[in-house]
């Protein structure tokens, strides 16, 4: 009995023609190769590996600033903070998970991952709190004394 290489079950069809990748991009824009070329770079920059951005929201009180982002399956000492000035950073690792048995599928996506923001008025970087409860991490970055970003019309 022969033994097969799997590197060539991969790349070659039943009838011994090679497989060639399909982009789906090449379909959506035949006249433009270049066009598809782009829409496929920005495609598998969000592949594993990549760094990622994620979802979340800047809230505004009359007191502080509350920056909430999605992190789910993140470990908090995955997690780094960095508030200089205006500047708040929040950059880490999403880890893939250690398995017993054989991966079939999965749509999670790994990797480091970062979120910037450039606040609209300085905050008091000593009074600066985060918490992370059900894969939601939240900052609360109180206003520095006097400050306000609310512009009263006279």
């Amino acid at each position: 009995m022969r033994e097969v290489d799997m590197t060539e079950v991969q790349q070659q069809k039943k009838d011994g023609t090679p497989l060639v990748a399909w982009n789906p991009w090449l379909d959506m824009f035949p006249s433009n190769p270049r066009l598809s070329q782009l829409f496929d770079n920005m495609w598998n920059s969000a592949t594993p590996g990549a760094r990622l951005a994620p979802g979340g929201d800047l809230e505004e009180t009359d007191d502080a600033f509350v920056i909430e982002l999605d992190l789910p399956g993140i470990a908090k000492d995955d997690i780094t903070i960095d508030v200089t000035g205006r500047r708040v950073s929040v950059s880490g690792t999403r880890s893939e998970k250690e398995r017993t048995g054989i991966l079939r599928h999965s749509t999670r996506t790994t990797g480091s991952f970062a979120y910037e923001v450039t606040l609209p008025g300085p905050v008091d970087e000593k009074k600066v709190t985060a918490t992370l409860v059900d894969g939601v991490l939240k900052l609360h970055l109180p206003k520095a004394d006097g400050a306000s970003t609310r512009i009263a019309i006279t």
